[in-house]
C-alpha cells in the first residue's frame, strides 16, 4: 500500500506489526491483526491491545500503549450509511482516560475506516470480538 493511500486514511491490514511491536509481546502471546493508517497504528493479541501514536514531523518519537484485554469493556463497529465516508469503531478501555475541566473522563479508542475497507473493519471487530470471548 503506497503512502498515498495511508493519508487519505487506508488502512494497511497486515498480521505483523510495522514498528515491531512483536518485541512486546509476552509469553505464548500472539498477534492477531495489525491496522497502520497514515502513520499509527493499532494491533490486536491474544491477550490485549496494543496502540502506536507516531509523533512529530519525522515520526522518530512514538508512544506505545498496551490495554489488557480484561480492561476492554466494549467495542463497537457503526458501518457507514449512505451517505457516510467512513465506518468507525469504539473500544471502551479501562485507564484511558483524559482530563475535562480537571476530572478524569473514560474516553473510548476510536478510528475511522474507509467505507470501501469496511470488510477489514468488520474483521478487526470480529478478532476483537473473539478475543473478549475467550
Amino acid at each position: 500500500m503506497g503512502l498515498l493511500d495511508r493519508l487519505i486514511g487506508h488502512a494497511d491490514v497486515n498480521a505483523k506489526s510495522s514498528y515491531n511491536l512483536e518485541r512486546f509481546l509476552g509469553e505464548g502471546e500472539k498477534m492477531l491483526a495489525c491496522f497502520r493508517f497514515a502513520r499509527d497504528e493499532i494491533a490486536v493479541t491474544t491477550h490485549g491491545v496494543f496502540t502506536v501514536d507516531v509523533q512529530g514531523i519525522m515520526g522518530s518519537k512514538k508512544e506505545y500503549k498496551y490495554f489488557p484485554l480484561k480492561g476492554v469493556k466494549y467495542v463497537s463497529y457503526e458501518s457507514a450509511g449512505t451517505f457516510d465516508a467512513d465506518a468507525d469503531i469504539k473500544i471502551g478501555l479501562d485507564g484511558n482516560t483524559e482530563l475535562v475541566n480537571n476530572v478524569p473522563v473514560s474516553k473510548p479508542l476510536s478510528f475511522k475506516i474507509p467505507k470501501a475497507q469496511a470488510a477489514e473493519g468488520e474483521r478487526f471487530f470480529k478478532l476483537l470480538k473473539a478475543a473478549l470471548d475467550s
